[in-house]
């Protein structure tokens, strides 16, 4: 198995930050936050304050959508915005992904993901576009690449498909219901899994060649665990991407490099 990681990529892309003068600023939208939302809010905040990007920190309680873009129409377009989920009660938010025309940094609105059908990298999500980074960075060519991705949500498996496809890769997401999934793994190039269920993929998933980028994380005992069991894989010949220095320490910069674009 030979180990991957992103620390030259997450080194060029701190540099990067560092050395741009941001004008432009975060807007964080958050409604009824939960603990959670607050403590990845507070991870943004802190990734704004090392590369002096101005941020604001609204919370929202009861307003309406309608009240929610007026406040928005006072920034400017060059200004971004991150919409934190969950964002209010299940809330049908057609209205917002419709009309917010400040930079989006998450993929929120459906501008966003038009764009990524036409292959547009910087409209994605953080996280899927920080595999994307990762992929490009290893200089990944996804032409006719069988790709499986084993997450089927808005903000990693789906927009991730609908990009490499564009980029003219052949791409399987894959779930809980899915037939045979250990066959579609086995017989892809590149196999991208964020389930979040701990060592659930062993090398009986696997054949050499593969590259598997583990986006997962479950914590164990303390410690932060991936859905791939590294160790079954060790005496394999594949590339593997895990937890450790992967896609997880270089979403945050992702998300904030998106003011720049």
């Amino acid at each position: 198995m030979e180990l991957l990681n992103t620390k030259t990529l997450r080194k060029e892309i701190i540099s990067r930050l560092q050395d741009y003068d941001f004008k432009n600023k975060i807007i964080l939208l958050s409604k009824n936050p939960s603990e959670e939302v607050n403590h990845y809010k507070d991870v943004i905040i802190k990734r704004c304050q090392e590369f002096g990007i101005t941020y604001i920190d609204k919370i929202f309680k009861e307003e309406s959508q309608e009240e929610i873009l007026d406040f928005l129409s006072s920034f400017d377009k060059e200004d971004g915005f991150i919409i934190l989920a969950p964002f209010g009660d299940r809330e049908d938010l057609t209205m917002l992904k419709e009309n917010i025309g400040l930079k989006d940094l998450d993929s929120f609105t459906y501008k966003s993901l038009g764009k990524i059908l036409d292959g547009d990298k910087n409209s994605l999500p953080a996280t899927a576009r920080a595999v994307v980074s990762f992929m490009d960075h290893e200089g990944v060519d996804y032409k006719g690449k069988r790709v499986v991705i084993a997450n089927n949500t808005n903000i990693i498996g789906r927009p991730l498909a609908m990009y490499l496809a564009a980029k003219r890769a052949s791409i399987t997401i894959i779930n809980s219901l899915t037939e045979n999934p250990k066959d579609l793994i086995k017989n892809c190039d590149i196999f991208i899994s964020a389930i979040g269920k701990a060592h659930f993929y062993d090398k009986t998933y696997f054949k050499d060649g593969q590259l598997l980028i583990d986006v997962g994380t479950s914590y164990k005992n303390g410690k932060i665990i991936g859905d791939i069991d590294s160790d079954s894989i060790s005496d394999m010949d594949v590339k593997y991407l895990g937890s450790k220095n992967g896609i997880g320490s270089i979403t945050t910069i992702t998300l904030v490099e998106g003011l720049i674009y």
